[in-house]
This record gives C-alpha cells, sequence and structure tokens, in this order.
C-alpha cells in the first residue's frame, strides 16, 4: 500500500470545512500491507471510539496520550479513546466519556466536529475516529490509572508523508509508523492519522 497523501500546507478552517462535510458512515481503508479483516471478525468486532484532539493556535498542534504500561497497548502514544460500555447512548457518547475518564478535558474546553469513519482492526475492533477542536488555554488532569503522558505534536508533521516509514515484519505483512525524534506511533492510530490526512489532501484547496 502507498500513501496517497502530499505535503500540503492547511489552515485549520478548512479542516474544519472539510471534516464537517465527511460522510461518517464510510469504512476507513487499511493503509498497510497485512490481509484483509476476515468478515467473521468484522460481524463480531468491539465498538470502540477514539478522538484526534486538535488544539486551536496559530499552528495547530494534535494530543497524544501515552497509555500506561499496565494496560492494553501500554507505553504507546495514541487518541483518547476507548470500548463502548452498556450505559453509551451513542458512539460519540461513549468517545466524549473516554476523553472525561483520562484526561479530564471539560466539554466547554473543546468542540467535536465530525468524524472520519470506521476503522476496522485484525485484533477485532470497529473503532469509530472523532475529530474535536480544542480551545488553547484548555487544561487536562491525567487518569494515572490510564494515562502516563500527553504529549502534542505539529499537524503539520501528521500531514507530512515523509514522516510516515513502512516497517516490513514479514513477506506479506508491513505497517506503517509514524516517527519524529524521540516520539513513535504505530498501530490503527497510525492508520487513522493516514486517512485523515489523505480526507484532508483530497478536498483541500
Amino acid at each position: 500500500m502507498t500513501l496517497q497523501f502530499k505535503k500540503k500546507d492547511v489552515d485549520l478552517d478548512n479542516v474544519v470545512r472539510i471534516i464537517r462535510a465527511t460522510d461518517a458512515a464510510v469504512d476507513l481503508r487499511n493503509p498497510h500491507t497485512e490481509p484483509s479483516v476476515p468478515e467473521q471478525v468484522r460481524a463480531s468486532a468491539q465498538v470502540a471510539a477514539v478522538a484526534m484532539l486538535i488544539v486551536d493556535k496559530p499552528n495547530p498542534t494534535v494530543i497524544f496520550t501515552r497509555r500506561h504500561p499496565g494496560i492494553r497497548f501500554g507505553g504507546q502514544y495514541c487518541f483518547p479513546g476507548g470500548k463502548a460500555d452498556s450505559g453509551d447512548n451513542s458512539i460519540e457518547e461513549t468517545v466524549r466519556r473516554e476523553i472525561r475518564e483520562e484526561i479530564e478535558v471539560t466539554a466547554s474546553g473543546y468542540q467535536m466536529i465530525g468524524s472520519l469513519g470506521r476503522y476496522y482492526t485484525q485484533t477485532g475492533f470497529c473503532i469509530t475516529s472523532f475529530v474535536g477542536i480544542v480551545t488553547p488555554d484548555y487544561t487536562v488532569v491525567l487518569n494515572p490509572a490510564e494515562v502516563t503522558d500527553l504529549k502534542e505534536v505539529l499537524l503539520e508533521d501528521l500531514l507530512n508523508p515523509d514522516h510516515y516509514q513502512l516497517v516490513g515484519r514479514a513477506a506479506n505483512r508491513a505497517h506503517y509508523h509514524f516517527r519524529l525524534k524521540g516520539f513513535e506511533v504505530s498501530g490503527p492510530t497510525v492508520s487513522m492519522m493516514i486517512n485523515f490526512a489523505e480526507i484532508i489532501s483530497r478536498n483541500c484547496y
């Protein structure tokens, strides 16, 4: 698989316009080189949601959290989010609850502007990827049982294909990693980052 976007200078107003016009009912593409997710895995996938939170600064940034080493995918940087609970009335309620539980950004500190769509993983999750805009004066309280660190990365870096490297594991498997000095993202998070960059690249003017 190849990346389907080029480096572009994009202002936040354009990002908001594009995401609000995006069809949230679509399935996001898998950018990695690996077998397709089997239909039986898709049919029984656990529902989950994450939020790509963009901080409204002159040079916008994106929030990543580092997962506690004692939980699933411990030590990895990812977007805030998690599995749906039986008490959630919608998938957006799921992601808002997870934001509150993990980093405690109050609802007044961000605005959800839309969703990229659904991403199915080989491990049996169907993840809806939301996009939100965060006020520059936001505050957080990290939940130490789930999150050990919070990092902001420039939005322009996420939209630069030079920071994505294809790493081979076997003859028929290779996965993209996002790499900056001292910082790396992999797994489903980088898949959603690539889909985001491709959506922005296709629709930017």
